[in-house]
């Protein structure tokens, strides 16, 4: 066991996974990996090389790691996959193949999405260390799990109708203001708001936590203008700001009508702010009928001197229709797009492509979830032009913007 291990089990005299079971389809494979296992510790290791052994000692037994072969003969790695989710098994699954690695994301986005602990995805053959790498960090992680602090109680509250009211009454909801900047030059185009609540109780909840309730009680369109309001207060009333865009989020039912779009444009008219400096950020809701409605509603936007980008693009059920139908003048790339092209070159090629796109549309790309220099490196390799995560910076209040708006625009 490496150092880590031994500071988390130091009475331990063998690997703490206690049993795997191997199901692999080439007995050469399958006796090295049964061998490496016995080597590194691991008290009782199964071997298999036919699906439907495999499929019985899953039913049979508990195993602390499963190594599935997606390549099997009589059945697929797949139906073993379903066969441990039936079971609501707890253990560490490993699935590996020789096929592409598009073909084992996919199979290991599947067995999540059912609910099994996915260690990691391998392609044959198996490197020996990076088999001792995948147990230790199965290992760590479990044991890192059982010695952290429980939360006291992740339900979602049970807003009354009346404290959504006053929350945008009072105004414990506050706009966060999460910086973007340009990929070329680095300097700050501006800021997406997001919403966060200020409890009473001393916590600042994040939109999952109370979104749900405003859905419930019809109330997203009071909320949605109450942040459009917050975004004109500040365009029109932050000098230091000037030049620079803000972007509120809409869902796409709420932007429904022409009439609800020139209620915005008179609203910004009545704040003394400059719309071209407002991004308007439909989300991918609402389904394919939404589409001829928000065409519509965009398009007044768009007469009246707004931005509009269609927001997480590819998530939703009718980003294309949207995007053939409806005017928008930017695509926003979520964290999730960006966090699947680190890793996986299908989908760095559709990432790719998007921005291609994009731009084709002369539309500005906007990609989120920029964490490190290298996502950084990666999207501006691919043409995206304005990017927006922790690598500049976490969602701030608005005094706290003013002050980063200040040291970027050196003013």
């Amino acid at each position: 066991m490496n150092a880590q291990l031994r500071r988390a089990f130091p009475h331990a005299d063998v690997h703490p996974i206690s049993s795997a079971l191997v199901v692999d389809a080439n007995e050469l494979h399958l006796a090295s990996l049964q061998k490496t296992l016995a080597q590194l510790g691991v008290g009782t290791v199964k071997g298999m090389h036919e699906g439907g052994a495999g499929i019985q000692a899953l039913r049979e037994g508990d195993w602390g790691v499963v190594f599935v072969d997606l390549d099997l003969q009589d059945v697929t790695g797949m139906q073993l996959i379903d066969v441990l989710a039936d079971r609501g098994s707890n253990a560490g699954l490993v699935i590996t193949s020789s096929h592409s690695s598009r073909i084992l994301h996919a199979a290991s986005l599947h067995a999540t999405a059912r609910g099994l602990d996915v260690v990691a995805t391998l392609r044959k053959p198996l490197d020996t260390v990076l088999v001792k790498d995948v147990l230790d960090d199965l290992v760590l992680a479990r044991a890192r799990a059982v010695h952290a602090p429980q939360a006291a109680d992740s339900a979602i509250p049970d807003f009354t109708l009346d404290e959504l009211r006053q929350s945008l009454l009072s105004q414990p909801i506050k706009p966060y203001f999460q910086p973007q900047h340009d990929v070329v030059t680095g300097a700050l185009r501006g800021a997406e708001l997001l919403a966060r609540w200020h409890h009473p109780a001393g916590k600042v909840l994040g939109p999952h936590v109370f979104l749900p309730a405003f859905e419930r009680a019809g109330m997203m369109e009071c909320l949605t203008n109450y942040m459009l309001s917050c975004a004109l207060d500040a365009l029109a009333k932050d000098p230091h700001g000037a030049g620079c865009s803000l972007a509120v989020n809409v869902p796409a039912a709420v932007a429904c009508s022409v009439q609800w779009a020139q209620s915005i444009a008179d609203l910004a008219k009545a704040a003394g702010a400059d719309p071209a400096h407002l991004i308007i950020e439909i989300t991918e809701d609402g389904g394919p009928a939404c589409n001829a409605t928000l065409s519509g509603a965009v398009t007044q936007l768009r007469l009246r001197g707004f931005q509009c980008a269609i927001d997480d693009f590819g998530t939703g059920d009718s980003s294309l229709d949207r995007l053939m139908g409806v005017p928008f003048n930017e695509i926003k790339i979520n964290r999730g797009m960006i966090l699947q092209a680190r890793e996986h070159v299908h989908a760095r090629s559709v990432l790719a492509s998007i921005i291609a796109m994009g731009r084709q549309l002369v539309a500005t790309v906007v990609a989120e979830g920029i964490e490190d220099e290298e996502d950084l490196q990666m999207v501006r390799n691919l043409g995206c032009q304005v990017t927006q995560g922790y690598l500049h910076a976490r969602p701030m209040s608005r005094a706290a913007y003013m002050r980063y708006a200040l040291r970027s625009n050196n003013v």
